[in-house]
């Protein structure tokens, strides 16, 4: 090889050598090799069998499914909903339950008055105002339902079953036209012999879950504070325990109330979920109306040759609820 371009081969070799060395540590380290080059995949995620949907599906259901083209999808998020129930116990009294039944009307919300029927008993001017009282309640779309006779522990004096909840429901049935369907046992009480006896009337038992124990004391501002930060939390549905016999609860109710609807108005203008108050409809179950019968048609023109005819005394309406004392 010629000299001169051995003598440059050389030169720009050792010019190359310190680029070949790692710039720290161990001079005599061998630097390490870089990774190989590959495509980041995602790990597929674990399919699960297709499952029935629910109307509104949990806040934990992460399930997958299947686009059109075959694509892994998420199924779309819950449909998150607030909802409150308004129930009231130990009923009904002469000044807290007219004022509960004004608060709620101005409001349009409407109620379900678990009441005790010793209160709706005898023949004293009281007991007629008593009796009026859940007649009124009734009209204005309320619910009144059974909260036994004397408001006793049925899973402790199970053999008075048949006298606290048969009873009430004849007393509750003669003072408003209306047989309770709903129940609620008396501090809560749960056992199986209750659950049977229930079962064998068709009555529905309702808990709840927001009990602000206005019976402990008579501050409405704690009974206040109490539920609207369990309102300000709630997520899902919730049913309010309140007393319309005891101050606290009667003159916090309206404070909550408009509480509510500032709440509601506060989430219509910067997004959220409103409160929505139910009634005690959604205890009831949804019957299909019945098949047609084919008489549809006939019924029709019969009740359109009808209207024509002059009024006739037996065609009187019917009061829906009879008034009785």
């Amino acid at each position: 090889m010629n000299p001169v371009v051995l003598r440059a081969v050389v030169a720009v070799a050792a010019a190359l050598v310190p680029l070949c060395l790692p710039s720290g540590g161990d001079p005599g380290a061998i630097p390490p090799l870089p990774p190989p080059v590959t495509a980041a995949l995602e790990p597929e995620p674990t399919l699960e069998p297709e499952p029935v949907l629910p109307a509104i599906l949990p806040d934990n259901f992460p399930r997958f499914r299947r686009g059109p083209d075959g694509k892994v999808l998420p199924y779309p998020p819950a449909r998150r909903v607030r909802e409150l129930m308004l129930t009231f116990d130990d009923g009904p009294d002469f000044h807290g339950t007219p004022q509960v039944l004004a608060a709620l009307d101005r409001h349009g919300y409407k109620g379900i008055f678990f009441v005790n029927g010793r209160w709706l008993m005898g023949s004293r001017p009281e007991d007629f105002k008593r009796r009026e009282l859940v007649r009124n309640l009734a009209a204005h779309g309320h619910l009144v339902a059974n909260h036994t006779l004397t408001h006793r522990n049925l899973c402790r004096e199970p053999e008075t079953v048949a006298e606290e909840i048969d009873t009430n429901s004849e007393i509750i049935a003669y003072a408003t036209g209306i047989r309770p369907l709903l129940f609620r046992s008396p501090y809560g009480a749960r056992c199986r012999s209750l659950d049977q006896a229930l079962r064998d009337r068709d009555l529905v038992e309702v808990g709840w879950s927001l009990d602000p124990q206005e019976w402990r004391a008579s501050d409405q501002n704690a009974v206040f504070t109490y539920v609207t930060e369990s309102l300000t939390k709630l997520r899902g549905k919730a049913i309010l325990l309140l007393h319309d016999k005891h101050p606290a609860a009667v003159h916090a109710l309206p404070r909550i109330l408009d509480w509510i609807d500032e709440e509601n108005a506060r989430v219509a203008r910067e997004g959220g979920i409103p409160i929505r108050i139910v009634d005690y409809s959604v205890f009831v179950p949804q019957r299909p109306p019945p098949p047609p019968t084919g008489l549809e048609p006939v019924a029709a023109r019969l009740a359109s040759a009808l209207t024509v005819l002059p009024r006739l005394p037996f065609a009187a309406p019917v009061p829906a609820v009879a008034r009785v004392e």
